[in-house]
Order: C-alpha cells, then sequence, then structure tokens
C-alpha cells in the first residue's frame, strides 16, 4: 500500500471512531471500537514502516556522499603533498612510486626517501 492510502485510511477510521461516540455504550459498540482501534494502530504501524524505509535510504545516500567527498579531499591533499616533495626534493620516484612510499613510511617501514623530505615538503 502506498503512504497516501495509508493515510486516507487512518482519517477514515478516526472519522468512524469519532461519529461512533454519539452512540449509547453497548457491548457491540465497544467490540466495534476496539476492532477500529486495533485497525487504527495496524494502519499506524504500517505507515511508520514505509516512512522509515524512505528516510533510511535518503541518510544511505546522504552518508555515501559525504564518504565520498572526504575521500576526495584527502587524495587531493595526498597528491599536492608528493607534488611538492618532487618539486622541492631530487627524488627519482614516480609520484605513483613516492605514493607507495609514503604508505610504508606512514606505516614505520624503510624507504628509499630520506625521512627530512617526510617532514616539510616545502623549500
Amino acid at each position: 500500500m502506498s503512504i497516501k492510502s495509508l493515510k486516507d485510511r487512518l482519517k477514515d477510521i478516526e472519522r468512524e471512531l469519532d461519529s461512533l461516540k454519539v452512540f449509547r455504550s453497548t457491548a457491540q459498540l465497544k467490540k466495534f471500537q476496539r476492532a477500529l482501534i486495533g485497525e487504527q494502530s495496524f494502519v499506524k504501524s504500517e505507515l511508520k514502516k514505509l516512512t522509515t524505509k524512505t528516510t533510511k535510504e535518503s541518510t544511505q545516500s546522504e552518508i555515501i556522499k559525504l564518504a565520498n567527498k572526504n575521500r576526495s579531499e584527502k587524495m587531493k591533499r595526498t597528491w599536492r603533498y608528493l607534488k611538492a616533495i618532487k618539486k622541492n626534493y631530487p627524488v627519482k620516484l614516480s609520484t605513483k612510486e613516492l605514493r607507495t612510499a609514503l604508505r610504508k613510511h606512514r606505516q614505520g617501514l624503510e624507504t628509499d626517501v630520506p625521512d627530512v623530505v617526510w617532514r616539510n615538503p616545502s623549500p
């Protein structure tokens, strides 16, 4: 069922419950009111399921967008750093090899690039 049809059904049930207040209280009336209230709670739960599902999908896409943005910024920062090193120090490595060396340096492993290069890439 769609959200619109569930909302319409919920309004119909509420209207019926309001109209039943006019009648005197009998066993059959109470039984009918309980049935309507049960149906009302069922419709509300179905409506809640549908609205949370669409909200969850939208928040998931927002999370993915934010993760991609953060990843992009980090990659740009890293490549700017590596280009500054290549420009200012006589490193005989390609940018890709320098990136691999940077990863090894961050892990604490030995690299062919001197430590002074990693500390300050500016001249």
